[in-house]
């Protein structure tokens, strides 16, 4: 039997070489590979007949195994949860159809796994849907992905048994865990596990927050998706700290203090200055000066600004923030971010002193922009320059980027201009005639 195995394998393997090896056009690749997928898929049906077999002969057993899923790791070389899924579609009674949808080609044998498994999670009392339950998810696995075939599965398991879904929700939320660590260079690493409702909540607060912002100009956001979900999170950390309902500390709004030195804060307006001395944290961990002018600005951060003696001249000047009223004006006038071509979502911009607060500047409409957190770092980070001229921001480039330096008009919102434009294209209406 093994040697008739071996030939017709050996046969299969020559046929599939010799198409591969023939002339073909590009047009023709994408038929190529779905008979390929519908040959490989057809193997595994068949496969799947050979387990079953080894299943009921106990061949597992008699190689020492502990179950037949146990046996199949060591002799395909997959992991466990294959190894466990190979087996479920292979001994389950109620998996003729997915089954023969396998040996068809028009199911995958991830499709078939997720079939055998909800029929096996039936509750006693449905067992005599395992029929239709099957033929529905067949139907539909030749439709869609496994995982979007899962997520119907699972919510047929639960309409059938509430309990054990409740169950298994509360089996989520016992594993949570949130896990954070400061390294040795003073950033800090995250890993969670959520239960699906607060990941849920998470990815719906997280995902406007981390969107691609292309440039003004159509280029690319350069950011990787790593870094884009990096800085919504920071976003969303600006948010909760800028909360009315975070909770208090002490009577006190929670905020997170960074000390630096007047003359170091002064002198790092110049980029060419040397022996700026950094700020530093409330643990001690260093932060450039130039993050710091950043974080002044607008955050949730109160700078404790030192003189030459050592001794506190400002802790946080509450004039420092804007407002809300300024906030609302310098909303209807930039939008949520008057960088040119950013469209930010609402909600997560800081206002940014044009010239820096520390330095003199002032907190009003004629000294504040309002930007997202990703052009308010692109825009100290690049040394872009702001001017404010009759209510309208224009920024221009550094001349790396436009070597002209030509300004750009920024800020979306623009309701006063809406307003007079509407009221010029839309005639007002009559005064009526005088009763005769």
């Amino acid at each position: 039997m093994t040697q008739v195995f071996a030939d017709a394998v050996a046969t299969a393997r020559a046929a599939v070489a010799g198409a591969v090896a023939s002339p073909r056009r590009a047009s023709e690749l994408a038929g190529a590979i779905r008979e390929l997928e519908s040959l490989a898929r057809y193997v595994h049906s068949v496969q799947g007949e050979l387990i079953a077999e080894a299943e009921r002969h106990e061949v597992a057993r008699a190689h020492g195994a502990r179950n037949t899923g146990v046996w199949l790791q060591d002799v395909l070389r997959v992991d466990p949860g294959q190894a466990r899924g190979r087996v479920e579609v292979a001994v389950s009674s109620a998996a003729s159809e997915a089954r023969r949808a396998l040996a068809e080609g028009a199911i995958s044998v991830e499709h078939a796994q997720v079939i055998a498994s909800c029929v096996k999670r039936l509750p006693a009392h449905a067992a005599g849907e395992a029929p239709r339950v099957e033929t529905v998810l067949v139907q539909r696995a030749r439709r869609c992905r496994p995982r979007d075939l899962r997520r119907l599965a699972n919510g047929i398991n639960a309409g059938y048994d509430r309990r054990a879904a409740a169950s298994e929700e509360d089996a989520q939320h016992e594993s949570r865990e949130l896990h954070y660590v400061t390294t040795g260079d003073g950033s800090v690493v995250v890993k969670a596990r959520l239960d699906k409702e607060v990941g849920r909540k998470f990815i719906a607060a997280l995902r406007p927050l981390s969107k691609p912002c292309p440039a003004h100009d159509g280029t690319p956001d350069p950011r990787t998706p790593a870094q884009r979900h990096a800085d919504g999170l920071a976003t969303l950390v600006d948010l909760a700290l800028g909360s009315e309902g975070m909770p208090r500390v002490g009577g006190q709004r929670v905020q997170v203090q960074v000390t630096v030195g007047y003359d170091d804060l002064v002198r790092s307006l110049d980029s060419d200055a040397e022996g700026v001395l950094p700020g530093m944290f409330a643990d001690g961990e260093p932060i450039s000066v130039d993050a710091v002018r950043r974080l002044a600005c607008d955050a949730g951060i109160l700078p404790v600004v030192l003189g030459s003696d050592g001794v506190a001249l400002d802790y946080g000047r509450e004039e420092r923030t804007a407002p809300p009223q300024l906030r609302a004006a310098l909303f209807r006038r930039d939008g949520i971010c008057a960088f040119p071509g950013c469209e930010h979502p609402p909600g997560t911009s800081q206002a940014h002193h044009v010239v820096e607060w520390f330095n003199g500047g002032e907190t009003n409409p004629g000294n504040m922009v309002m930007l997202c957190a990703f052009h308010h770092r692109t825009v100290h980070s690049d040394h872009w320059n702001i001017v404010i001229e009759e209510g309208r921001t224009l920024f221009t480039p550094p001349r790396r980027i436009d070597p002209d330096q030509t300004p750009r008009p920024g800020g979306t919102a623009r309701p006063s201009d809406h307003l007079r434009l509407v009221r010029e294209l839309v005639p007002r209406p009559r005064q009526p005639e005088p009763a005769t």
